[in-house]
């Protein structure tokens, strides 16, 4: 690929930053669910009634819903993310391998299928 100009430091430098930082979407994802959960638990509900069974709370309401509808979508597009970040860093390190090792075309293959989409195996996602 002629305009290449790779030093191996740098971009090493820089995939070990990448991933680090990537690997703490984790971290945030665990951290997001646990908040979303506790919002909904604490949002309480509407009813008629003096409570549930033994006058316990009812287990949700309006908002709990709201949150439970967003936090699916939030963690699909959170999963998404994550598989994006790695299979851009995968094949950072596919292309400069292949480039350093003197296979230019094999690095701008990588390169191409690290921009291809990312396959997600969500369950539930897209059955009917």
């Amino acid at each position: 690929m002629p305009g290449w100009d790779l030093k191996p430091q740098g971009i090493s430098h820089v995939l070990k930053t990448t991933g680090d930082t990537a690997s703490d979407l984790e971290k945030y994802a665990k951290a997001f669910g646990k908040h979303l959960t506790s919002a909904a638990t604490s949002a309480g509900t509407i009813s008629a009634e003096g409570g549930g069974e033994g006058g316990e709370k009812p287990g949700g309401g309006l908002v709990a819903l709201a949150l439970s509808q967003y936090a699916e979508r939030a963690s699909k597009d959170l999963q998404y993310v994550a598989a994006r970040a790695g299979k851009s860093l995968q094949g950072a390190v596919d292309a400069t391998t292949a480039y350093l090792n003197g296979d230019q075309e094999m690095a701008a293959e990588a390169q191409r299928k690290a921009l291809a989409e990312p396959k997600l195996d969500m369950p539930g996602v897209g059955k009917s």
